[in-house]
């Protein structure tokens, strides 16, 4: 076989919230080492005409620093459909032969995508590679991204978790942890630090409110 045949190629793929950056330089450097060609790709479930500030932001940063690594930045827009699909059609359409995601417990792409979106990715990728970051290690990036972290409870609501910073005792089922806000936004969006099965991870609050993914 020629060299061509075996050509590497990066997709690095991000979603909303404060993990894309190291991802991204994650991505950066696979490329580079690899020196094969670098993509980014995003994939926005929002409806037509729909528009997030602080999403905006997070893509416009994300654009920036794909471009000045030599990258092509992406956004696809899912129309209904599910985003390991949108995921695998780009990454064949791009001759891809790596792709790195981020993953905190149940939350960011599976909390996109409601279902087990790592599994179905490694089911459907055939030889692609596929790398995991644990998104957890990147705590030190928050700072950039959110406010500092003050203490807090999500308190379990019938399907949900709602976020309260009273500390008075409560009587349902809660989690304590720390809750790491949003830096430009008027709403309960960010990140909410706890321990699930002895391990830390990082919850996406939305509006005040966590809703639990089950198999």
């Amino acid at each position: 076989m020629t060299t061509a045949e075996h050509r590497e190629s990066v997709m690095v793929c991000v979603y909303y919230g404060p993990h894309g950056q190291r991802l991204i330089q994650r991505g950066s450097q696979l490329a580079k080492l690899l020196r094969a060609p670098f993509t980014v790709l995003t994939v926005d479930s929002s409806k037509e005409n729909e528009y997030n500030e602080d999403k905006e932001q997070y893509l416009k940063a994300w654009e920036k620093m794909c471009r000045d690594s030599g990258g092509e930045f992406l956004v696809r827009k899912s129309r209904g459909r599910k985003a390991a699909d949108v995921i695998i059609e780009t990454a064949r359409e791009k001759g891809v032969t790596q792709i790195i995601i981020g993953q905190s417990g149940q939350t960011f792409w599976q909390s996109f995508t409601k279902g087990n979106f790592v599994n179905e990715l490694v089911e459907r990728l055939g030889l692609i590679d596929l790398h995991i970051v644990a998104v957890q290690r990147y705590e030190a990036m928050l700072e950039e991204t959110h406010e500092e972290g003050v203490q807090a409870i999500l308190v379990k609501n019938g399907e949900k978790y709602e976020l309260n910073y009273s500390g008075e005792a409560v009587e349902t089922e809660f989690m304590r942890g720390t809750f790491f806000k949003e830096l430009h936004t008027d709403f309960n969006n960010g990140l909410f630090k706890t321990q699930l099965n002895g391990e830390p991870q990082y919850l996406k609050i939305v509006h005040g409110e966590w809703t639990e993914l089950r198999p």
